[in-house]
């Protein structure tokens, strides 16, 4: 970032290549829709280029990103005014790509796992989804965590403890009913 902070633009284009993936499904996860989702990344980088003038390297670079992202939804939310979250069942390219190698019945297999995992997200309360996101798709540790969703570490532990409970709980009563 420092170095597309003084003018590089092969910098930035190595910022994005590095971190597209993980912050377009950050996005995507926390607001379920595609058109939405490319909307707020376009706003997102938007939002960093113009910021890049204040960016200090005393944070980590992921930090200042996931805080600006968090911001972006919060705007969102509120222009839409939404207050429930729901988790898209579609999944970005690269984690279907690699689906390629895998028999019919694996990729069944696999699909419904995906479909239980999505299910069990979805009845998440928002900032423990935010949280877990956040922990799953990002380098963040728990106090990078804290500083993005301007919470005391203590709270976003609790968070991310809760949302593994949760998911843990859900997953096993999805699997239960599915062997039935």
């Amino acid at each position: 970032m420092i170095d597309f902070k003084a003018g590089d633009l092969m910098a930035f284009n190595l910022l994005y290549a590095r971190h597209k993936g993980p912050s377009y499904r950050y996005l995507l996860r926390q607001c379920s829709d595609k058109t939405i989702a490319d909307d707020l990344m376009q706003e997102l980088w938007g939002k960093l280029i113009k910021a890049k003038e204040s960016y200090q390297p005393s944070a980590k670079f992921t930090t200042w990103l996931y805080t600006i992202a968090h911001n972006v939804l919060i705007d969102h939310h509120r222009q839409q005014n939404r207050h429930n979250q729901n988790i898209d069942d579609e999944h970005d390219s690269e984690k279907t790509s690699g689906n390629g190698h895998l028999t019919p019945e694996q990729q069944v297999v696999t699909g419904q796992q995906r479909q239980s995992i999505d299910h069990c997200l979805q009845k998440l309360p928002a900032p423990q989804l935010e949280t877990f996101l956040l922990k799953q798709e990002t380098d963040l540790n728990l106090e990078q965590i804290s500083q993005v969703i301007e919470c005391s570490m203590e709270a976003a532990k609790s968070r991310l403890r809760y949302a593994y409970q949760s998911l843990r709980k859900c997953l096993s009563l999805v699997n239960a009913v599915a062997g039935e």
